[in-house]
């Protein structure tokens, strides 16, 4: 398998010497090279500002996305940054920690299951199945107040949305001091680079949440036909060896016909030192830590309010050989040809594969309801079984002012080779006897929920979420914390049956199921 991938190509660029500005120096802290590369020869159409920076593009679950639209005057914080990108207005906006934000589950998901009697087993074990190993379980989310499924999809996604909108609010910053700058620093020609470090460093130098934060690299790029262009940037901040964070973004966009048409990939890849061998390894180390790596891709496409959106994000070990390097990611992780994440590269079968915690996420919707379609996958190891699915669409009842979720949770064959479809529920993924390799029933767990009006969260209308956690979904000798109280009481679960949904005739699949009721799966999984 290549591990190279489209971004590659444009950022192995040569290093060219600084050049003296003393007007930049004066105006914005200093500069080094701050003309494009003479070797553009290709004409091409000047791009504005807005036309030159991907916009509207978020990754969130539904509940996210509600009232998220040009009628409740929220504006984009991405458009805030690229309107006025050098003040101290960033200061609210800007910081590096959500660069390793990670996925988690809700509390109403797989609680950690106290069981005894185990009936798969010998019928006398009794244990703890361990923290996310069942599906949705509580109908409501005690935290949110969401209904579980709205609640599960929202923390599955929560990382992806933060590192990937900061990450996307910093190149904005970008490209707004590149546009600020006036004369003083012109964007690329085609086939140019245009170096930001000084300038870029003394905006971000105001912003107290990046205190001590070093700008290695920021360069804005457009490729020889002046289609593509190419932001990187380089952060660093080593206040001691052991603390020490870096991290590399890089964004290909692709212009359209207007501001509102475009698509591109993101990467973001975040590097630190950690203790836990979870997700270190042993032959990647720094000063008895484990050298740690956290990647992510976004691919993206934009056609007015219409949204695509397709993010990836595991944990991966090692770090950049050099800071002075310019394709860090590539050093850790395996990418697709289309620049994204590549799960099937997995430890320990290739040396740039993925760790522990997985996720992966697809949506299709309309900005301006926040309506669509939004699948959510993730898988805790490599070696698992099967990886975990949660499906779901929407839709906007203008007339009643009713936004309304169906969710769906099973599983799917590994990350691997998952295209998402949705294939059953295994309920004893953990247990005594557990056959975790394929579903033991075709069956899943739904839930409908609705959010009216002005109303702040959703309420779960039907929910078909009950079951034991036993090979056959349904206990005849287990004992389990069936209200998850964490308290085992006597009898308790005992002859429980289950309330899991099923597919219906004409439909024999999960998957065609889920599509008799108005799911489809988004093109970007």
């Amino acid at each position: 398998m290549s591990l190279s991938s489209p971004f590659s190509a444009l950022l192995c660029v040569p290093r060219r010497a600084a050049l003296a500005v003393c007007a930049l120096l004066a105006a914005c802290g200093g500069g080094e090279d701050t003309t494009s590369s003479p070797t553009a020869t290709v004409a091409t159409t000047a791009r504005s500002l807005a036309e030159s920076f991907p916009t509207g593009i978020t990754v969130a679950a539904p509940a996210g996305l509600t009232g998220r639209n040009a009628a409740t005057g929220v504006v984009d914080p991405v458009e805030a940054v690229l309107a006025d990108g050098t003040g101290m207005a960033l200061a609210g906006l800007l910081d590096f920690a959500p660069l390793w934000a990670t996925g988690a589950d809700a509390g109403c998901f797989g609680p950690v299951m106290l069981y005894a009697n185990h009936e798969d087993g010998s019928g006398t074990e009794a244990g703890l199945l361990p923290r996310g190993a069942l599906g949705l379980w509580n109908e409501t989310d005690a935290t949110t107040g969401q209904p579980c499924a709205v609640a599960q999809l929202g923390a599955r996604t929560a990382g992806l949305q933060q590192g990937t909108r900061q990450a996307l609010l910093l190149l904005a910053a970008l490209r707004a001091t590149l546009h600020a700058s006036g004369d003083t620093l012109a964007a690329p020609a085609a086939g140019g680079r245009t170096d930001v470090r000084q300038p870029f460093a003394a905006v971000l130098a105001q912003l107290p949440a990046l205190s001590g934060l070093r700008v290695q690299a920021a360069t804005v790029a457009l490729d020889a036909g002046g289609t593509t262009y190419t932001y990187r940037v380089s952060l660093h901040r080593d206040a001691d060896t052991l603390a020490r964070r870096s991290a590399e973004l890089v964004l290909q966009h692709r212009p359209g016909t207007t501001a509102a048409a475009h698509d591109g990939v993101l990467r973001v890849a975040s590097f630190d030192l950690g203790t836990d061998a979870t997700t270190g390894c042993s032959d990647r180390m720094t000063s008895g830590r484990y050298q740690r790596a956290r990647v992510t891709t976004l691919r993206y496409r934009r056609q007015g309010d219409q949204i695509e959106v397709g993010a990836r994000s595991g944990q991966y070990c090692g770090a950049p050989a050099d800071l002075a390097d310019a394709d860090h990611a590539a050093q850790v992780a395996a990418f697709t040809p289309a620049g994204e994440l590549d799960p099937a590269a997995a430890l320990p079968a290739v040396a740039h594969g993925w760790r522990s915690d997985f996720d992966r996420f697809g949506a299709q919707y309309d900005r301006a309801t926040g309506t669509g379609q939004f699948l959510a996958v993730w898988q805790a190891s490599p070696g698992d079984a099967h990886a975990r699915a949660l499906a779901a669409h929407s839709h906007l009842d203008t007339v009643a002012d009713r936004h309304t979720v169906a969710a769906h949770f099973a599983h799917t064959t590994p990350l691997a080779s998952t295209e998402g479809r949705l294939l059953g529920l295994v309920c004893n993924t953990a247990g005594p006897g557990a056959v975790p390799s394929s579903p033991t029933i075709p069956r899943f767990q739904s839930q409908t929920a609705t959010r009216t009006g002005a109303a702040t969260t959703f309420v779960a209308t039907t929910s078909r979420l009950a079951h034991a956690p036993t090979n056959a979904c349904t206990s005849t000798t287990t004992v389990f914390d069936a209200n998850a109280d964490g308290t085992l009481s006597a009898g308790e679960g005992l002859g429980a049956g289950h309330a899991l949904d099923a597919p219906a005739a004409p439909a024999t699949t999960v998957q065609d199921e889920l599509l008799s009721r108005g799911y489809r799966p988004p093109g970007y999984f």
